[in-house]
């Protein structure tokens, strides 16, 4: 599978370019990189060959943390349309979920979850490269950097506070441009890339919260999001994840029942979402947080009637698992959206 970013997502870097008087078509001209395919706002461009323009133009202008620099420039335009669906929010936790959900149409080089650790939402941004290999430090900065700018210009708040961040690879000789950008404690050498927000500031009405905007965007999103699935994604994974949906009104789905419509024997299909990270249980999951999220932004549902769709034998099993999922039950999610 070949990981991707959008050209929405790649003109974070040519936009900067311009900004530093650099000439974007001789600069990818001299890079071998076919320029047609910014022409079309809907294009694709393999991860690796974006990582090796800003490789290229780190040397060029003798930037060694270019990836601040570019995510101090970032807008929802950078995005596309998953960054419009960010401004419709209605709070952060909203937002966190649109993360989770689409944050792979800007890039599938990586996935972003959310988890809540007693009074902090964390954010960890993790690998999908062979083997999960790191991104490397100017991605890592990047995808810091772009959710921590975004937050503050979606919350009109450059005061926007921060518990900490964290980065895998060592801390650098000069601290400095960190120290500016994040405002907050900033650990290196640790087993994850995150940012931790207080749980208290997640849950706060956003500014230009528009649900009308919103339901639009998801719409729109979702469809890209199809579209980008059947692209990229194994054809185990898209059958599989089709054969679980379709089940789910029966209950917890089976794995040999699973396996058998993505044409795979139960052991194949078990190594295969081992090989992704997954347990069938945690895909399942998976499958179910995204889904829920999206029904519990249709007011017409009871919570009763989106426990059944997802294949909750009680009620109260769903509101568990919600809360686990989001850190608020889903009457108190839908008293804040």
């Amino acid at each position: 599978m070949q990981h991707t970013v959008s050209v929405h997502f790649l003109r974070l870097l040519t936009d900067y370019l311009v900004m530093q008087a650099v000439s974007v078509p001789d600069f990818l001209s001299r890079a071998g990189f076919d320029q047609h395919l910014l022409e079309d706002s809907n294009n694709r461009v393999p991860f690796d060959e974006f990582s090796r323009l800003c490789q290229r133009a780190k040397r060029q202008l003798d930037e060694p943390f270019l990836g601040l620099k570019l995510a101090k420039n970032a807008k929802p335009s950078h995005l596309g349309s998953f960054g419009f669906a960010l401004m419709a929010c209605p709070t952060g936790l909203e937002m966190m979920n649109q993360t989770t959900r689409y944050t792979s149409l800007a890039t599938d080089a990586a996935h972003t979850v959310f988890e809540k650790h007693g009074d902090e939402y964390v954010r960890y941004r993790r690998s999908n490269l062979p083997d999960h290999r790191p991104l490397g430090q100017l991605q890592d900065e990047l995808s810091n950097g772009i959710w921590v700018t975004l937050g503050r210009w979606l919350w009109n708040r450059n005061d926007l506070k921060l518990n900490w961040v964290s980065f895998t690879y060592e801390e650098p000789t000069d601290v400095s441009e960190y120290e500016d950008f994040f405002r907050c404690p900033i650990r290196f050498s640790t087993k994850e890339t995150a940012i931790a927000y207080f749980a208290g500031g997640v849950l706060q009405p956003a500014p230009q919260a528009d649900n009308q905007m919103l339901s639009i965007m998801n719409t729109y999103c979702n469809r890209l999001l199809k579209e980008l699935s059947f692209s990229h994604e194994p054809v185990w994974m898209s059958l599989s994840r089709e054969a679980v949906l379709m089940s789910l009104k029966k209950g917890m789905p089976h794995i040999r029942s699973v396996a058998e419509q993505a044409n795979l024997s139960e052991k194949e299909f078990q190594h295969l979402l081992s090989e992704h990270g997954y347990s069938f249980r945690s895909f399942v999951d998976d499958l179910r947080h995204g889904l829920a999220a999206s029904y519990m932004n249709d007011a017409r549902l009871s919570l009763a009637e989106i426990s059944y769709q997802l294949g909750f034998s009680e009620q109260s099993a769903f509101q568990r698992a919600f809360k686990r999922w989001t850190g608020v039950t889903p009457g108190k999610y839908r008293e804040l959206v």
